[in-house]
């Protein structure tokens, strides 16, 4: 019997900018169908350190419907953490739900801060491909 390979999943990581919804297009554009028609699973995960607001808006509650409309519409799961090390929590969800793939924005404004980010998130994450738009 021939074994049937599961595809990796591909996993976006937003913040609380509006910006994100082109991270989220651009991993329904990598998780495309294999042969047998099949995608990957698309998880959108966006991680908060603890104490701090979980997005970057006054109205908290409008933005996470905004990110759960453009998951949903992605046919995407939303995940929302809250944790004390983002890399470490990030590392975590990617190794427990098999990813092979993280789309992440680039570093932009906080530039050297979010370069920093990324490279300690790779080094956690050795066997991941990282996409960083």
């Amino acid at each position: 019997m021939e074994e049937i390979k599961k595809k990796r999943g591909i996993m976006v990581c937003v913040t609380g900018q509006r910006s994100c919804e082109r991270l989220i297009m651009h991993g329904v554009k990598r998780s495309q169908p294999d042969e047998n028609g099949e995608r990957p699973p698309l998880y959108i995960v966006h991680c908060v350190l603890n104490g701090q607001r979980f997005m970057n808006s006054p109205d908290e509650a409008d933005a996470i419907e905004y990110l759960f409309t453009c998951a949903q519409y992605a046919g995407a799961e939303l995940t929302i953490l809250r944790t004390d090390s983002v890399q470490a929590s990030l590392a975590e969800f990617a190794y427990e739900h098999d990813v092979g793939v993280i789309i992440l924005g680039a570093p932009g404004e906080q530039g050297e801060h979010n370069g920093k980010f990324a490279r300690s998130l790779q080094e956690l994450l050795p066997d991941i491909e990282f996409d960083v738009r």
